[in-house]
């Protein structure tokens, strides 16, 4: 059997970074906490994330402050990130709480400068509103985007390797013409748009076309040996 099952539904959706300046922001451009795996959203710790980001010992203080944190450890650093185990608590009140509540399952989760970005699955559409109902209900901060049925894909799903700020960099850079002959948009142009020096966004396309290129590969070898 093959192709495409809707079964419950995904929302993507945002939320405060905890542990930041007052205003809402984190200083460092760069910044980018991304958590490896499945996430639990029970009182298990969570094993690993990725942090990413110019400034570590800001970013340091952040996970210090972050009330969901219970203690970290840094594992390894390269020049991809920085690798972390910690201890994830979720309190009675919390975003994760009403998740885990909800039979939700965190299936991507993100912090940048400006929040958190989930992606989070429910088995129903009543398990869907009653998270909603409950972010409500105890003043949880969120900003619903997406709320569609899920799609269980029985094919090898895509692993591209990219952050998701190497995608969002190379979206924009293939968007206003920066790979076309000529270049339709310079560095300058898209690094602007993306708040961050000429010099970070060229690091970060080449880490990015790596990653693409690398993953491509993999896949195509995949396929080889499944023939």
């Amino acid at each position: 059997m093959t192709g495409d099952h809707a079964s419950g539904y995904e929302v993507e959706l945002g939320h405060p970074l905890a542990g930041a300046s007052p205003d809402g922001t984190f200083e460092d451009p760069e910044f980018e906490l991304t958590f490896v795996g499945g996430i639990p959203v029970t009182d298990e710790p969570v094993p690993y994330f990725v942090a990413r980001g110019s400034d570590r010992e800001a970013l340091d203080d952040l996970l210090d402050d972050h009330a969901s944190i219970e203690r970290f450890e840094p594992v390894s650093d390269g020049p991809e990130g920085r690798l972390y185990r910690c201890e994830w608590a979720t309190r009675d009140g919390d975003i994760l709480s009403a998740i885990r509540e909800c039979d939700g399952i965190v299936r991507r989760m993100v912090g940048t400068r400006y929040g958190w970005s989930l992606s989070v699955y429910f088995p129903s559409n009543e398990l869907t509103t009653r998270f909603h109902d409950a972010c409500l209900s105890r003043d949880i901060d969120i900003d619903v985007r997406r709320v569609e049925p899920a799609r269980l894909d029985e094919r090898h799903p895509p692993d591209t390797g990219l952050s998701e700020k190497q995608l969002t960099a190379l979206r924009l850079a293939f968007e206003r013409g920066y790979f076309e002959t000529p270049k339709e948009a310079g560095l300058d142009d898209i690094a602007s748009r993306l708040g961050i020096t000429e010099q970070a966004l060229s690091q970060r396309l080449r880490r990015a076309l790596r990653n693409l290129v690398g993953s491509t590969i993999d896949d195509l070898d995949r396929g080889s040996r499944s023939e």
